[in-house]
């Protein structure tokens, strides 16, 4: 019985570890360090910058295609969007769903677009990266030539607006270590 309980332990993490690799990481920052996702602008009515960042898997990413999911409240708008200066293609843009290509393969945490938020509220309120509503996804497309398969892009975090930080949703992560094995201890432990 204790063989069959470590043998099924071991499918188990070799499975969580595996299914780690096969997908990508999308994350809504308050900062360029990848540390916090919760914030508010200085004053009411104020704007901040968010960050939207990836993480591809090990096969790299070359596209990214997703949608940022407003909330319904009309006080929390985007301003100026900016993307990464090193983009090859872009159809659309985060707000409405984008297609974002870049001119060479990425393998590590990289900036996507800053997106300037304003706020005329102190209402509390996520953003959310979703599909893309005519790609579906979240999806990147690897660097794998010729055909460049896409694969599963997982929202890592979402942004949460005018949030005083003391809520569970707004614990701060470490981003010293970069790597697979880093993450895939997420999951093993």
């Amino acid at each position: 019985m204790k063989r069959y309980l470590m043998i099924s332990l071991a499918v188990l993490l070799f499975s969580t570890a595996a299914s780690a690799q096969t997908n990508g990481y999308l994350g809504l920052f308050m900062d360029t360090e990848r540390t916090t996702w919760c914030g508010a602008a200085s004053a009411i009515p104020g704007n901040f910058t968010c960050y939207i960042y990836a993480l591809p898997n090990v096969d790299g990413m070359f596209c990214a295609e997703f949608k940022l999911q407003m909330p319904d409240d009309p006080t929390l708008f985007t301003g100026t969007i900016i993307p990464n200066p090193g983009w090859g293609v872009i159809l659309g843009d985060p707000v409405t769903g984008v297609s974002f290509c870049f001119e060479f393969c990425q393998t590590d945490w990289v900036q996507l677009y800053s997106v300037m938020l304003v706020t005329t509220s102190a209402n509390a309120n996520i953003v959310q990266i979703v599909a893309h509503p005519d790609a579906g996804g979240p999806w990147m497309a690897s660097c794998e030539e010729p055909m460049r398969p896409m694969y599963p892009a997982v929202a890592f975090t979402n942004l949460y607006v005018n949030y005083d930080g003391s809520e569970p949703e707004c614990g701060e992560t470490a981003t010293a270590e970069r790597t697979w094995g880093a993450i895939k201890s997420m999951y093993t432990e």
